[in-house]
């Protein structure tokens, strides 16, 4: 059971192995999916959405011309139109990758780490485990109401109760909440599936976020997030790619640097600094040697991936 406080924070190469393209290679989906010269691509299904063949052809040509690293960052500048056929263009290229069977495969990290996790179901909600992802989709959710209902032969409800305690902020939403999410009826819910339907498009569409500097201090994920970063004796970046933005908006540098103060019911001990550590694996040379004298993050090797991480790194005590 994980005792001191740990977080861990997904890039886009958490979600890569599970072919989630996200980042660069996102907005290079979108791109295709939006081309006339491919057989199969969305522009008929987005006319019926409401854009006309002007203003989704339009869109392609000023993201394909951008030079925007990513598709977040070529809408954040962008109008309520835009932005919102570019939501929809985001849900559209990531649904189709909902495949339960993907998230098994021999070397899932999400595998090594409930292995070595080595959880028990009656006090499984008790591991101080906690997840910051900058990621669209909801894997790791999925997967683990999947492993932890067929490991212990329970219930959708029973995992539920225990999965709703353990936090997972999607800092820029996410495709909707699944449906043993839902706190409230009429909340908008949807299965992990492949299906593209456009009303439910629309809605998961609505749930992702694109954040803007001059409200991203009241955003409520983003408070969260830096509330469990300051109480985490541990935290683990995995996938990660460090672009500053990102790193800005946690507020990553003051809360990193500094120390993390243990206490229990009767008394306080003395403060204690944090374990930061990451995986570097394929990052540019300039990254690997920046960061650590920026944010004081620790590479241990840069040939690890994640599930090297796990396996030679990280305690989860």
């Amino acid at each position: 059971m994980i005792t001191r406080p740990t977080v861990f924070i997904l890039g886009a190469g958490a979600s890569y192995g599970f072919n989630y393209n996200l980042g660069k290679n996102l907005k290079d989906i979108i791109i295709k999916n939006f081309d006339t010269d491919n057989t199969d691509n969305a522009i008929e299904l987005f006319k019926g959405l409401g854009f006309s063949e002007e203003e989704i052809n339009s869109f392609r040509n000023q993201l394909r011309l951008s030079a925007a690293p990513s598709i977040d960052t070529f809408l954040e500048p962008r109008g309520e139109d835009e932005r919102y056929l570019g939501k929809l263009a985001i849900a559209y290229a990531l649904i189709p990758y909902e495949k339960t069977d993907t998230l098994f495969y021999d070397n899932s990290w999400y595998i090594t780490f409930i292995n070595k996790l080595k959880p028990t179901f009656a006090d499984f909600e008790k591991n101080k485990i906690s997840f910051i992802t900058f990621n669209y989709d909801r894997s790791l959710e999925h997967f683990l109401m999947t492993t932890l209902q067929n490991q212990f032969n329970k219930t959708e409800q029973e995992v539920a109760e225990k999965l709703k305690k353990i936090p997972i902020v999607h800092l820029y939403g996410k495709l909707g909440m699944l449906p043993w999410e839902t706190v409230k009826p009429d909340e908008y819910s949807r299965e992990y599936n492949p299906k593209i339907l456009p009303h439910l498009l629309r809605k998961s569409s609505k749930s992702l976020k694109i954040i803007y500097d001059k409200v991203e201090l009241d955003n409520p994920e983003f408070k969260q997030a830096r509330q469990l970063l300051s109480a985490a004796r541990k935290v683990y970046f995995l996938g990660f790619g460090y672009h500053t933005d990102n790193l800005e908006r946690l507020r990553i540098k003051s809360i990193l640097q500094t120390s993390s103060t243990l206490s229990t019911s009767s008394t306080t001990t003395p403060t204690v600094s944090k374990i930061v550590e990451g995986t570097s694996f394929k990052l540019p040379q300039d990254l690997k040697e920046s960061v650590p004298k920026l944010y004081k993050i620790k590479f241990p090797n840069h040939d690890w991936d994640i599930n090297d991480l796990f396996e030679h790194k990280i305690r989860l005590e």
